[in-house]
């Protein structure tokens, strides 16, 4: 080591004149700048891998959850046809599927073609059943939402696990919803031919038992087009 690196030395560690400083000592001291230069990096590694690790393990959640998302518009979908409501929808002008109520009732009765007949039919069966046990139902869901994502439930964090059981929650009422509003969508419309013919419907205490009266006859009438159950 040189004088002139000595005396640098000793500036950088605060000490004082170079003279008297042997050689060791001064080797001792640059061996605790070098220790110190040492932690510096290894804290900014550390730092860094951590930084890296919370970063990799965000893009997996955030992959996870994009497959999960995706899987559950397929099995809402899947619950549609099973349902029977997709067949009888209709295309709109900008690709979007519409469901109208007069489409299908004629003449103050329903009127579907056979193949919808059949689909809704079975749907409704089949919507009355799975709603009948929301526990079964729900352990479904998550079996056919985790192998439309192809991923298995032990490998899901527990945020994840949380969010995915809320979001199967809400498709599971949101079908629900669907398949009750296209049933009494129907009912609505039979209302209208039953109060403009009422002779069939007996006697009624008053205009609020009457209506009482026309609805529960719209869903018996639903009921017999069908021949199936209707939600609740």
């Amino acid at each position: 080591m040189t004088e002139a690196d000595k005396k640098a030395l000793l500036r950088m560690t605060g000490g004082g004149r170079p003279q008297g400083a042997s050689t060791d000592d001064l080797q001792g001291l640059l061996l605790q700048v070098v220790f110190a230069l040492l932690m510096i990096f290894m804290i900014a590694y550390f730092i860094f891998v951590a930084s890296a690790k919370k970063v990799q393990e965000e893009q997996m959640l955030d992959l996870n959850r994009q497959k999960l998302v995706l899987a559950l518009d397929k099995v809402v979908e899947d619950h549609r046809i099973r349902y029977g409501l997709n067949a009888l929808m209709t295309q709109g002008t900008d690709g979007s599927r519409v469901f109208d109520a007069d489409e299908h009732v004629k003449d103050g009765r329903l009127a579907l073609s056979p193949a919808a007949k059949s689909a809704f039919s079975a749907g409704s069966a089949a919507a009355a059943s799975d709603y009948a046990n929301p526990a079964t139902l729900r352990d479904s869901w998550r079996t056919e939402v985790l192998s439309a994502a192809d991923l298995l439930n032990r490998n899901l964090t527990a945020d994840e696990k949380t969010w995915l059981d809320a979001a199967i929650d809400e498709r599971i009422e949101t079908v629900r919803l669907d398949t009750r509003g296209v049933q009494r969508a129907l009912a609505t419309r039979l209302q209208f031919a039953l109060i403009e013919n009422p002779e069939g419907l007996g006697e009624a205490a008053d205009a609020g038992a009457l209506a009482d009266l026309i609805k529960r006859k719209s869903l018996e009438l639903v009921k017999e087009a069908i021949g199936g159950e209707v939600l609740p």
